[in-house]
């Protein structure tokens, strides 16, 4: 019986729940730039060649972690489409997948970079989870996990985070340009950011492929939303050539994307990710050891309940 009992509390404590709270963080040294979007919508077995390129300022990357069981990621989200209404920005929906039994949408890739790109940040805002959901993440920068507003709202507290964006995406003459000549299940892409002359020192790019399914109709979730929107499934990282201006990067590779859920509803959004120096080693250690107890929460509870069965037995 203590056995059994000790089994249970160690499954309760583990099982991943919603994130009730949170206060907006900003990430002082990662971006985002580009989110233009190719709709492939209706191109299977039909070979097409289209382009899309633009101003990098004119269009926002927001990013959305979630999953099919979680409630209040429901009306984060209402929330979060009532503050972009009218605005121009690209919608990025990531769904859990390491450790997932619940949510079928999710990929090992996308989790990985949200752990790389995220996991710190969220492990100090929400209580030791480097994947909480919901969390809602502007530019790559601004960060804000939980479903509890900070403001009279969460649609106007993710308003303003929307309004306040980074100064990198003022530059002039930045842009993100890309092509794929292919149908919605191969081909080929090929792609370009140029930046202006004027580029911070230390400054370093990952450019990545998202392949975003615009509707996965899900009745099984607990969540009760059924139709899920803006599903990323699939992350690719991108090979990438500096051009000799030591502004302009490129690349072309073949590409092989995921089957969509369901229906014929697949998108691609080029992303360019950019890094400044990283925090030494003593801030690193000191983060590390701010996290501790939050981290040890979960395992100090089972060693408690562990204990106070032993004593009883």
């Amino acid at each position: 019986m203590r056995k059994f009992l000790t089994i249970f509390l160690f499954a309760i404590l583990l099982v991943p729940a919603p994130v009730q709270a949170g206060v907006p963080v900003t990430i002082s040294n990662q971006g985002i730039l580009g989110g233009h979007m190719i709709d492939l919508t209706n191109f299977s077995n039909n070979s097409t060649t289209v382009s899309v390129s633009g101003d990098m300022a004119s269009t926002q990357v927001v990013e959305v972690y979630t999953a099919t069981w979680c409630e209040n990621c429901v009306g984060s989200e209402h929330a979060l489409m009532d503050a972009l209404e009218g605005e121009d920005a690209t919608v990025l929906v990531h769904h859990r997948y390491i450790g997932e039994s619940q949510d079928p949408f999710g990929s090992q890739e996308g989790d990985d970079r949200w752990i790389e790109l995220y996991g710190e940040t969220s492990k100090e805002a929400a209580n030791g989870l480097e994947r909480a959901a919901p969390t809602v993440v502007f530019d790559g920068y601004r960060f804000v996990a939980g479903s509890a507003p900070t403001g009279d709202s969460l649609e106007s507290d993710y308003a303003g985070m929307f309004a306040d964006k980074h100064e990198y995406r003022s530059w002039d003459d930045a842009e993100s340009n890309f092509t794929w000549e292919g149908d919605n299940n191969t081909g080929t892409l090929t792609w370009t950011m140029s930046l202006p002359d004027a580029i911070p020192d230390g400054l370093t790019w990952t450019h990545r492929l998202m392949v975003v399914e615009h509707s996965g109709y899900f009745p099984d979730g607990s969540n009760g939303l059924e139709h899920y929107d803006d599903i990323v499934r699939a992350v690719v990282d991108l090979d990438a050539t500096l051009q000799d201006d030591e502004a302009t990067w490129s690349g072309e590779q073949t590409i092989t994307l995921p089957t969509a859920y369901d229906g014929d509803d697949l998108a691609l959004v080029l992303v360019h990710e950019w890094i400044q120096a990283p925090l030494d080693e003593s801030e690193s250690s000191e983060d590390s050891a701010s996290l501790l107890p939050g981290f040890l929460t979960p395992l100090g509870l089972i060693a408690l309940g562990a204990a106070a069965l032993t004593r009883r037995d």
